[in-house]
């Protein structure tokens, strides 16, 4: 039976969300009585899985750890995509921990998803490309990066030849190598077409749909092994970033200085070689794939102009472009 009342209580705060619910709205909406709720809330609370937080007049509310703040909480929720190359991942959520918090991934098939989702406040963090975030922070999203990442990655795969009609994910490095390669070659992309996954990205390709797809690891050595041709951005325009770590502005100091130093401390880790395992069970990749990330990207602790012009001076444009960017940076 406890179990039972648990289950249905969690159920609720799930509904509520970050606006939470009194204890007494609890006993009313599930039916259960107020000894019933007081002993789950209270064993709830042991565990962490909720708090109590400050409400109208003197009232409290029950939230769901996950949705307040880390710093109160203990609970520090990361926007992913599945990439390869979040090499760093597995030692940043080790850090994560070390400093005392429980970290929750959250799985989105694509960075546009993961961004607008801390932008929305849905989770604390998002790896995604800064270009997306500038992007979403030239709209009015409420975003600041934290310096360092992953550098390069794009890869564009084609048949033949380069032709006009590209797929693409949506607001990406993929969509701003893509653009930045074919303007450095004196050529244009007609028509970008978009995919939602990109496993999507890859089936549409094979079936004939476009010319070339922008994609990254393992997706792009997936076509290459199948016999496409390869180009990397990078061999042209050099290095540039890639995913990076945004944050909502509203995040507490005491988690925003503990998140940055989890941070730098994990890029710097990886850089000097030392990667933790995981990353497969983590982002339910092979061990193969992770493999191959090691030699298609080089990972920073810094955020450099220069990296940045690399792709910006071929593709910058209304909603990306410096001032967008050195926004997400300042402050």
């Amino acid at each position: 039976m406890e179990g039972e009342v648990r289950e249905r209580v969690v159920r609720v705060l799930e509904q509520f969300g970050r606006d939470g619910v009194s204890q007494g709205e609890l006993v009313e909406v599930t039916g259960y009585s107020k000894s019933w709720i007081s002993e789950v809330l209270k064993e709830l609370e042991r565990c962490g899985l909720v708090a109590r937080v400050p409400g109208p007049g003197r009232s409290k509310r029950v939230v769901l750890s996950k949705y307040l703040d880390p710093a109160v909480g203990r609970v520090v929720r990361v926007a992913v995509v599945r990439a390869s190359e979040y090499l760093y991942l597995p030692n940043f959520v080790g850090n994560l921990r070390r400093e005392g918090y429980s970290v929750e991934l959250v799985l989105y098939g694509n960075v546009s998803e993961a961004t607008a989702a801390v932008a929305r406040g849905d989770v604390h963090l998002a790896i995604t490309p800064i270009y997306t975030q500038a992007a979403y922070r030239a709209l009015g999203a409420p975003l600041k990066t934290y310096p360092g990442g992953a550098l390069g990655g794009a890869s564009i795969v084609y048949r033949e030849e380069l032709g006009p009609a590209v797929l693409s994910s949506r607001a990406s490095t993929m969509e701003v190598a893509a653009v930045a390669t074919y303007r450095y070659l004196r050529r244009e992309v007609g028509e970008f077409r978009y995919y939602v996954r990109p496993e999507e990205g890859v089936e549409r390709f094979l079936g004939g749909e476009a010319d070339a797809v922008a994609i990254w690891e393992p997706y792009a050595s997936y076509l290459e092994d199948r016999g496409y041709r390869r180009l990397r951005p990078v061999e042209l325009l050099g290095e540039y970033h890639c995913c990076t770590l945004t944050r909502h502005e509203n995040l507490s100091q005491e988690a925003e200085r503990r998140v940055r130093s989890a941070w730098t401390k994990a890029l710097g880790e990886v850089r000097r070689g030392a990667v933790l395992e995981g990353l497969d069970e983590l982002l339910g990749l092979d061990r193969a794939s992770v493999e191959r990330a090691r030699r298609e990207y080089r990972f920073t602790e810094e955020l450099t102009w220069e990296n940045l012009k690399s792709l910006l001076s071929y593709a910058s444009g209304f909603l990306l472009n410096y001032t967008t960017v050195r926004e997400l940076l300042e402050g």
